[in-house]
């Protein structure tokens, strides 16, 4: 049997001490056969076997993924998604690692709800409708999300169906996301670009700029003045013009889609028909989902683009912000 030796300091100052913690039984642990190398550290297995290893001194905030350039979580059914194999995230001082494709827990969907994906420091991956409190207690960290959406998206040029699932274009994680401070309730366009999944609603400071079921904002139901921009909750604009309407997206981070990113957005859409009515609230008439799970994309309302004026119509002021100033010609339509 080797035997464990503590050599005395050289120089004969000093004392160099081992003492046992109070414990109730044996603890073992067994060390490596053989030194490791310059800069590392002994690492335990957690079943007592130590080896040395190299410490990361980066390791808070850590989010790592095989390949950075797609979101860290993959849709596998209508109501179902996995977080991708290789994917590293430090929850309160520990490093999770999912070293193959882990199914995530899902709890009882809901058709148009945003859901919050959250890591546990023991490797428990749950999503819940909650974005800001965690699932229980303990150490958990908010990692992504998506939407689950009324109704299926376009795979042709026909919009999509009825069958509530998971839009795989609206999955974000920490660093595959819209630049805007709130993710939620938004689809990524060809690999280009992001966009809210419905049209803007009256009470966005409540449910933000992209709910389903809402009452669309327009000119007969304005939507709440941002208070960033003088509301007080509760008062609204008295129109819906461009200046408005993009005051409202400018204090969520936001714009509207040129006419290119429309166009591009509206994909698989029902091309050249209309609704019939004013939908009044972002329902799902499927016939007007695009490839990406926009809703109501063309067909049923005039809807503002980021393109300003137009060439061959006449050209004045118009005093239209609200009492601080004019826009020389009127703004366009997507």
């Amino acid at each position: 049997m080797s035997n464990f030796v503590v050599r005395g300091n050289a120089s004969g100052a000093g004392t160099f001490t081992l003492q046992s913690p109070n414990i109730a039984g044996n603890l073992t642990l067994t060390a490596p056969a053989a030194d490791g190398t310059n800069g590392q550290a002994l690492i335990t297995d957690g079943a007592g076997q130590l080896s040395f290893g190299t410490v990361s001194s980066s390791t808070y905030g850590l989010f790592y993924k095989a390949d950075p350039s797609t979101v860290a979580f993959t849709k596998t059914g209508a109501g179902t998604a996995q977080i991708k194999a290789g994917t590293r995230i430090e929850v309160g001082g520990t490093t999770v690692t999912f070293s193959s494709a882990t199914t995530i827990t899902m709890p009882s969907l809901t058709a148009g709800t945003n859901y919050t994906i959250w890591v546990k420091d023991d490797a428990t991956i749950q999503a819940t409708s909650n974005y800001s409190s965690a699932p229980s207690a303990g150490n958990w960290r908010r990692i992504g999300g998506f939407h689950y959406a009324p109704g299926g998206n376009a795979s042709g040029t026909s919009g999509g169906d009825t069958t509530p699932a998971i839009n795989e274009y609206s999955l974000w994680d920490l660093k595959f996301r819209p630049t805007c401070p709130d993710p939620r309730g938004m689809a990524l366009v060809a690999d280009s670009f992001w966009a809210d999944i419905y049209l803007l609603g009256v009470d966005h400071l409540t449910n933000g700029t992209s709910a389903y079921n809402v009452t669309i904002a327009d000119g007969s139901s304005p939507p709440k003045i941002p208070t960033k921009f003088g509301g007080n909750g509760s008062s609204a604009y008295g129109s819906l013009n461009w200046w408005e309407g993009a005051e409202v997206l400018q204090s969520y981070g936001k714009r509207y889609p040129t006419y290119d990113q429309f166009a591009a957005l509206a994909y698989g859409t029902t091309e050249a028909s209309s609704g019939g009515t004013d939908p009044v609230s972002t329902i799902l008439r499927n016939t007007y989902t695009s490839k990406w799970g926009i809703m109501l994309a063309t067909g049923n309302l005039y809807v503002w683009g980021a393109n300003f004026g137009g060439g061959a119509a006449g050209a004045s002021y118009t005093a239209n912000t609200g009492g601080r100033g004019s826009t020389y010609q009127m703004e366009n339509a997507a």
